[in-house]
Parts: structure tokens; sequence; C-alpha cells
């Protein structure tokens, strides 16, 4: 199989696992575009177009005096973005105010500004949007502002012309009044003689004349022009009613919630399970521990908020041991061999605190007795969860801790009590909890072991850690061990250092005992290159 598709069956079996947090995630998306959209106060949106030309005829408008101002209102010199802008100002909003009969406070005119778009679509075609409580005031405040933006540029143009034509017709009345001046002037320099000065103000005269007539000319442009301003200007597109309401859009919010809260899942669900320490599969408990998974339980995941192991019921814990013990008889995972006359060990040891792990190592010990085999289960967690409350009265391990080493093997083999099966024999952790005999009652695991007779197989339960000495005072006593791992409760990380520790004193790993394990997650549990040992050896006795 290639890498990519291992990738992508992790990645999908990852989002299968959490679809309960995908599912929440999009439920909190449809409950949160709902509210939205239905707390959103209904609003119709009305569009017109309008088309703006000059107001001015463009022959007249080159004629003007260069002092005139030849943009806005008179020519297209005004760039489209300004005349856009102008149409929404609140200076033209508060004019249409005025003509639809609705307030001019200033809160008013900016709530009007806030619904009101004005988008040039060319350099002379505008389109002009905006919103209303019903259809039809949005309609008559889109028509309304592009009908009072046409009507102040033409009253503007107008108003100009005017002005324009009236300083013409002075300008004209002006060069008359002084033209006829000249004439007397003229004459009384022909009756002195003076024939240069004559042809001087005669040459006047005829500029003057000149000036007049065309300040007239002008003068009557101006007055014709004005009965043409704005013919290029009109409302192309008027707005119309629009049969449904732009706002507020519920069907497209709850899509777009839903859209997004499935994006929000997948996103949570991804970073779950690729940052999270915890292990959540079984590969992940395979790759931590370097051995396959022997035995694995479903159960319940583990929360963010939530991460103490439940403890599962006695029958589940039963079967699971007995599955454990049928995997290592069957597949012989042992490296080592029992030989020499000596008791066969394991361990039974979980990365972190859990109240399965006496349970299964106990369920082991029952399987390995069933077959006729002499067991002792040696309760090496002193302060663990007792698992047998008909023993746990008796002494134990931590009170042989005071007897002396001569003797220590006689007085172990009669601290040894009846198990729940024949051929079952345990010691129990016993009743002495100074901190002397917790930390050195399990370094005596090794001598009890060493000392009893052949025959005997021993499976041992205890802490990931104890005392100052760590795991290898139990690894010590065992040929290999079977980690306890529980789906999100513990880390990679320890189960790995667990793992080291346990390689490194002599007492490998062989399987795990994955509980919580998803239903959904069909790995196969086997580490990546692990290979089975090339020649069969005996299993644990």
């Amino acid at each position: 199989m290639e890498p990519g598709t291992v990738v992508w069956r992790e990645t999908a079996q990852s989002l299968l696992r959490q679809k309960w947090l995908i599912m929440a995630c999009i439920v909190l998306g449809l409950i949160g575009a709902s509210v939205f959209a239905l707390s959103q106060t209904q609003r119709w949106t009305a569009s017109s177009q309008l088309v703006i030309g000059p107001a001015v005829p463009p022959a007249l408008v080159g004629k003007l005096p260069s002092s005139t101002d030849k943009t806005g209102p008179l020519g297209m010199d005004l760039p489209a973005e300004t005349q856009a802008r102008v149409m929404a100002s609140p200076r033209l909003l508060r004019t249409v105010a005025e003509s639809l009969g609705l307030p001019t406070s200033d809160q008013t005119i900016q709530d009007l500004a806030a619904v009101t778009r004005v988008k040039a679509v060319t350099d002379n075609a505008y389109l002009v949007t905006t919103d209303g409580p019903t259809a039809a005031q949005a309609v008559q405040r889109a028509n309304a502002i592009a009908t009072t933006y046409l009507k102040q540029r033409n009253d503007a143009a107008k108003a100009l012309l005017t002005t324009l034509a009236s300083q013409a017709q002075d300008r004209a009345k002006t060069a008359t009044a002084q033209s006829r001046s000249l004439v007397s002037q003229i004459d009384e320099a022909v009756q002195r003689g003076d024939t240069q000065t004559a042809s001087q103000l005669r040459d006047q005269r005829v500029g003057l004349a000149t000036e007049a007539r065309q300040a007239a000319d002008d003068a009557a442009a101006m007055r014709k022009a004005l009965t043409g301003v704005g013919a290029g200007s009109e409302l192309v597109t008027p707005a119309t009613t629009d049969t449904a309401s732009s706002s507020p859009m519920v069907a497209r919010d709850i899509l777009v919630g839903g859209i997004l809260g499935l994006v929000l899942g997948f996103g949570l669900a991804l970073l779950r399970s690729h940052l999270t320490p915890y292990i959540l599969t079984r590969d992940q408990a395979a790759r931590a521990s370097s051995s396959p998974v022997i035995a694995a339980s479903e159960g319940n995941r583990r929360r963010f908020w939530h991460r103490s192991a439940p403890e599962l019921p006695q029958y589940e814990i039963t079967a699971l041991g007995a599955e454990a013990s049928g995997a290592l008889a069957r597949r012989e995972l042992n490296p080592r061999s029992f030989g020499g006359g000596g008791a066969g060990a394991l361990l039974v040891v979980s990365a972190s605190t859990s109240p399965n792990a006496a349970g299964i190592a106990l369920a082991m010990a029952e399987a390995n007795a069933r077959d006729g085999r002499e067991t002792l289960l040696v309760l090496a967690d002193v302060e663990g969860t007792p698992v047998l409350p008909h023993v746990t009265g008796h002494e134990g391990l931590t009170d042989l801790v005071v007897e002396p080493a001569a003797t220590r093997a006689i007085r172990a083999r009669k601290l040894f009590r009846p198990g729940t099966v024949a051929d079952l024999y345990v010691l129990p952790p016993g009743l002495n909890h100074e901190e002397t005999a917790s930390a050195v009652g399990p370094s005596l695991v090794p001598g009890i072991i060493a000392d009893l007779p052949p025959g005997y197989s021993v499976v041992i339960h205890g802490p990931a850690a104890v005392g100052r000495h760590g795991i290898s005072p139990l690894a010590a006593a065992v040929e290999a061990s079977v980690l306890v791992v529980q789906v999100g409760h513990d880390k990679e990380m320890d189960v790995a250092r667990l793992t080291a520790a346990l390689h490194y004193a002599g007492a490998p790993v062989l399987g795990v005992v994955l509980i919580g394990a998803s239903d959904h997650d069909e790995t196969l549990g086997i580490p990546l290159n692990y290979t089975p040992t090339e020649s069969p050896t005996p299993h644990i006795r």
C-alpha cells in the first residue's frame, strides 16, 4: 500500500472517530446562522440606472471664458467616481429625504447613506442601489436619488447659464454705450482737422461694436442653451418593485452557516487527531510500544475535559485477559525460552494509573491456571486498587521487608493465598504502608520468583515506576511484559518511554492490551517494519 493511501486512510478514520464533534460544529453553525438570519430586520433593495451627459452643449462650453468652471454640471471633466460620491453624499441625501417627506435629522441621513450605494458603470453611466423597509420605499429612494441629482445638476447649469448670459448682455450694453460715446469725439477730431486721432477713434468704435455684437450673440446662445439643459442626462432604467426581500436570506444564511460549521468541525477534528499527545488508535499504540495490539476493547472516547480512565465491567476485563493470554500462547511471541527449570514470568504494566491493569493481570493469570499450570499472581502495586477483596486483608509483599534474607523465601511461600480458580495463588501487596516498605517491597520480587520451584508461571502486576528504581526491580524478575494502554488517557511519549525502559531492563514488550479503541479504527495494530521471531519458542508456562 502506498504511503499516501495510508495517510488518507488515517485521516478519514480520524474524522470518522470524531463524527460527533463535526456534527456538533455543523449544528452550532446552523443554529448560529438561523439566529443571525431571523434577527435581521427585513430589508428590500431597489436599483436605478442613469446616464449623465454634458449639461451644456460641448460647442458652447468651448466658447466660455477661460475663467469659467467647465467641470461638474457643465461638462464631463469631473471624474465618474467623484460624481458617484456626490450622489451618495449626505448633502444630496438630505434633499432626497425632504422630497420623500422623511425626517432630515443627522441620524436619518446617516442611516440613508449607510444603505445607499452608487457605482460608476462607465464614464457616464451610474447604478444607484439603496435599501428600504418596504419594496415601494426602496423604489422611491432609488428613483429619488437619481432624479434629485439630475435636477440639481440641471438647476446648477441653468443658474450658471443665466448668470453668464446676464454678464454677456452687460458686456454688450457697456460696449454699445462706449461705442456711442466715441461719435462726438470723432466729430470733434474731424473739426480740428486731427485726422490721425479721428482714425484711431474710428478703429476703437469698430472694435467696441464688434465686442458688443459678440457679447450679444453669446448672451443669445446662453439663453437658447437654457432650453436644452440636461438633454443628454436621463434616468434610463427606473427602479422597479421586487417580489422578494433582499434581507434576510434565511436559506442562504443557514447554508453558509452549515458549511462554516462543517469546515470548523473538520479543522477541529484534524487538529485534535494530529496535535493531541494521547494515543487514539491501534497504530499509535503499536508504534509507541513497538509491539502489536494483541487484545482490544471498544469503549467511550475520552473528552477534552475528562481524562480519567473508567473501570471496565468485570466480564470485559476477563475477556481481555483471556484474549491476551491466548494471543501470547498461539503466536508464541515470547522471545526467550523458559528452560532451565526456572519459573516463566510476565509483567503486566500500564503507563499511567488505570483501574483496569490489575484486572487484566488477574484475568491472564486465571487463563493460565485454567490451562493446568500452577500460576502465581504477584500484586506489586502496593498503592493500587484491590482486585481480590478476599485476600487484601492478609500480609503480603511489603511485610517481607522486615523478614531476614535467609528465611524470606519460606516466609513468602506462606503468604501465598488461594486465588479465584484452581492452581492460582496470589501474593497480595500486604498491609505495611511505611515509606521504606513501599519503596523496597517491589525489589524483593526477583528473589521470590527465583526461589519458586520448577513448573510455576508468574504474572506480576506493577506500576510504571516503583520507588527510586523505576521499573527495573520488576523488570528484572520477568522475561517479558505486556502493556495496558488506555485510549485518550495514556500519552504516546509515556508509552514509548516505558517501552524503552522495559526493553533496557530485559523485559521486552510482547504486546499491547488496548482499552477504549474506536469501532471505526480498522487499522491492524501492528508496528511498522515488525517481523515475528523466525523460530517458534515456548510460550509462558
